[in-house]
């Protein structure tokens, strides 16, 4: 009786904490297109949104003739947040130790799976310099710096940390 007990509770336990709210989970299913570099979504925190619209503004700041008309065509930026690593996050390592997760750069190596870095990307209409949803994106694999691509179904120019490529 006694270790039923025991083993009900450690069970509660776990499930309880499966439950927990943590910004940085994907808190949507992952239906995104083959070309998406989006692997999962969550919230920002305010100085995550902070860093990024004053990143945002680099990027702008930073380009140059060629670079704003490539800005012209797409209004949408997706600027980096934050960076974790896979272990911090157990439903996408999950995803990743199933293969269920789009990615070409950590398949190279699955014992160092847990210290994969996955970028927390928010996306801004650079215009207004508000976000384009409330949600952010987390991504493993990114397009070149300055060059437009997919992310959770919203085409975007890839800004990093607010540094254009060169080319």
């Amino acid at each position: 009786m006694k270790i039923l007990s025991c083993s009900l509770l450690v069970l509660s336990w776990f499930f309880s904490s499966c439950t927990l709210i943590n910004p940085l989970l994907p808190r949507t299913p992952n239906r995104y297109g083959p070309n998406d570099y989006a692997v999962g979504e969550a919230g920002p925190y305010p100085q995550e949104v902070q860093l990024a619209k004053q990143r945002l503004q680099n990027f702008i700041r930073r380009a140059n003739a060629s670079q704003k008309v490539v800005l012209d065509r797409n209004p949408n930026v997706a600027v980096q947040a934050y960076e974790i690593r896979a272990g911090e996050d157990w439903p996408l390592l999950r995803k990743l130790a199933s293969g269920r997760v789009r990615t070409t750069l950590y398949v190279q190596d699955f014992r160092n799976l847990t210290n994969f870095p996955v970028k927390f990307l928010l996306i801004f209409d650079w215009r207004t310099q508000q976000l384009v949803r409330n949600s952010g994106v987390l991504v493993m694999d990114t397009p070149n710096r300055g060059s437009v691509g997919e992310f959770a179904g919203i085409r975007a120019i890839y800004a990093g940390t607010g540094w254009w490529s060169v080319f």
